[in-house]
């Protein structure tokens, strides 16, 4: 299955097996294990999550690791075969060749644009190496009166990316714009949620990213098991980090991974895409008792990033 057929399904998957530990395969993987579904995750890299910092998706191993899911790191699929109950695979991993049987399998190891079958070449709309249409700003193909939007043109895989693009489009080509162009595809901050619980999610810079920015970057975090509303809840797993630039005082980045985590990225988002200077939020008041309200007063604990 992929992600459309595992939502597809009418009974409860007995063991399922996961190919890929990045977003999709994450999130399904938590949710048929908390349904009561025997969840093994076989994941190529060394690690879960290889697009977030490494202190995150340690955060996220612990979180599924402790429900139950069973996850393989380092593993080569070498065959798969259907039995009677399902399918039977055979991977190696450091620890040697496994032979695990499922009920059902979800391949989530990602996407491929099937653009081949829409005949691009004979209306003369140009597509990159690997298959994904070409677009500029505005979503406009190398044919002027052809646009594309979402996952086929490459410019984010996420839905509420293709919602900015489709609101790119229409501003294109409904608002009394003329050649003054409304919003753009470049103007968006790139942002993103991983729906698992507790969710993690990112806007801006990751510290990788910080890291090698050539950039002055300042460091703020706060475990969540030091945030009253996480406590409150018993979901203290989790870490918030926050980016700022030295130099402008602007921020760069914002991982939150706790509680609310998909919402409170919000914030960050805010003061990013309008370019605020952190000392904004620092007066801003939120309301208590929630996560968010601590980002205010954690970012007087800015410093260096070590290292």
């Amino acid at each position: 299955m992929d992600n459309r057929g595992t939502l597809d399904l009418r009974e409860l998957p007995k063991r399922l097996v996961v190919i890929g530990g990045s977003y999709v395969g994450l999130e399904f993987a938590q949710a048929f294990r908390r349904f009561g579904s025997e969840v093994t995750v076989l994941q190529r890299a060394e690690r879960l999550l290889t697009r977030e910092d490494p202190d995150m998706a340690e955060i996220a191993r612990t979180v599924l690791e402790q429900e139950g899911v069973t996850i393989h790191f380092q593993t080569q699929v070498q065959h798969v075969e259907p039995t009677s109950a399902g399918t039977r695979l055979t991977f190696t991993d450091p620890d040697g060749t496994h032979h695990p049987e499922g009920s059902h399998m979800l391949v989530a190891i990602g996407r491929t644009p099937n653009s081949d079958t829409l005949s691009l070449e004979s209306a003369g709309v140009e597509t990159d190496g690997r298959g994904f249409i070409t677009v500029d700003d505005t979503a406009r193909t190398t044919v002027p009166h052809i646009y594309a939007i979402g996952d086929v043109n490459s410019r984010g895989a996420f839905t509420h990316t293709s919602v900015h693009d489709g609101q790119v489009l229409t501003d294109r080509l409904f608002s009394n714009h003329g050649e003054q162009i409304g919003r753009r595809i470049s103007d968006r901050t790139p942002v993103h949620a991983v729906c698992i619980d507790p969710p993690l999610a990112r806007v801006g810079l990751s510290e990788r990213e910080a890291r090698g920015s050539g950039k002055n970057v300042l460091l703020a975090s706060r475990d969540m098991i030091n945030v009253n509303r996480a406590r409150e809840k018993s979901e203290t797993h989790g870490k918030i980090k926050l980016f700022v630039d030295g130099d402008t005082q602007q921020i760069l980045g914002a991982t939150v991974f706790g509680v609310g985590g998909d919402e409170i990225v919000g914030v960050p988002a805010l003061a990013i895409h309008t370019q605020l200077p952190y000392a904004a939020l620092q007066q801003t008041v939120l309301p208590h008792p929630t996560v968010s309200e601590l980002i205010p007063w954690f970012l007087q604990d800015l410093g260096p990033l070590d290292g």
